[in-house]
């Protein structure tokens, strides 16, 4: 694992770990019995915190991409660790979808069976991915189609939070899951043009940076079921930024053999006769 790699992920948990207390101390204090915002310094000093991380992971990313970070496809897999990340963060969604189908059976609501369905085949299609990564299994185009899974799953999961946070009043409570679904469905976004070897690795970077971050983030206040989302959505985007700060080493350039001194002949004395 390059040092790189393990800076930028301490480096995110360091500001997620500061976040997170910031988050709780705002939902306990700057929402009042009514459910209505209140001003608190520290909704200012969580936003400034957060505006902080983008800047990080931005400046990060492109200080390594301009210092000879990989290219689309230049990367290695975490191999064996890597797959059992995978699996764990599928038995996570797998959990998490039953716990959403169970509400479903309550109320009926199509979008949440639809939502439950595709964070199942969301993890299914992580594991895919890492698989491929790892043994080179399945064609391009089929771990294109793994990586378009796991966007729609997150564009999904938007419309539904959408559709059921739309006309809540506090936005201060909302405002982050927003940010965080965004920043997941760009990243994955990112991620799936990589399968395709349309990667920009920066961009890649920066957005796994921020998915990860308000991911961690959002898990203040969250139902169990999308804590259990959200958890996976972190693990799986921090395994994707140490992929990509983790590039195959390049063989060294062959060293120019010295050009073999041309022999020179020398001319032959001109004989002179002298009478």
């Amino acid at each position: 694992m390059k040092k790189t790699g393990l800076v930028f992920i301490l480096a995110a948990l360091v500001l997620s770990a500061a976040a997170i207390l910031l988050r709780l101390l705002e939902l306990s204090t700057a929402i009042d019995a009514d459910g209505l915002a209140l001003f608190r310094p520290v909704t200012v000093i969580l936003a400034l915190l957060s505006l902080a991380a983008a800047v990080f992971f931005f400046l990060f990313a492109r200080r390594y991409g301009k210092n000879g970070g990989p290219s689309g496809s230049d990367y290695r897999s975490l191999g064996i660790p890597g797959v059992v990340w995978a699996v764990v963060c599928l038995l996570l969604q797998v959990y998490g979808a039953w716990l959403v189908f169970q509400g479903w059976k309550s109320g009926k609501d199509v979008l949440a069976l639809i939502l439950a369905l595709m964070a199942g085949l969301a993890g299914a299609g992580w594991l895919f991915l890492r698989l491929g990564e790892w043994k080179n299994i399945g064609s391009a185009g089929a771990r294109f189609l793994a990586g378009s899974l796991v966007t729609l799953f997150y564009g999904l999961w938007l419309v539904v939070y959408y559709r059921d946070n739309a006309a809540n009043p506090t936005l201060l409570l909302t405002v982050y899951d927003y940010l965080a679904l965004c920043a997941c469905c760009i990243a994955a976004c990112c991620v799936t043009g990589g399968t395709g070897g349309l990667m920009k690795p920066v961009k890649t970077l920066v957005f796994c940076g921020l998915a990860l971050y308000l991911s961690l983030v959002t898990l203040c206040g969250a139902k169990t079921a999308y804590r259990l989302f959200w958890t996976a959505a972190a693990l799986q985007f921090a395994l994707s930024a140490l992929m990509l700060l983790n590039p195959l080493d390049k063989p060294a350039p062959a060293e120019e053999e010295a050009p073999a001194e041309a022999e020179t002949e020398t001319p032959a004395a001109e004989e002179t006769e002298g009478e």
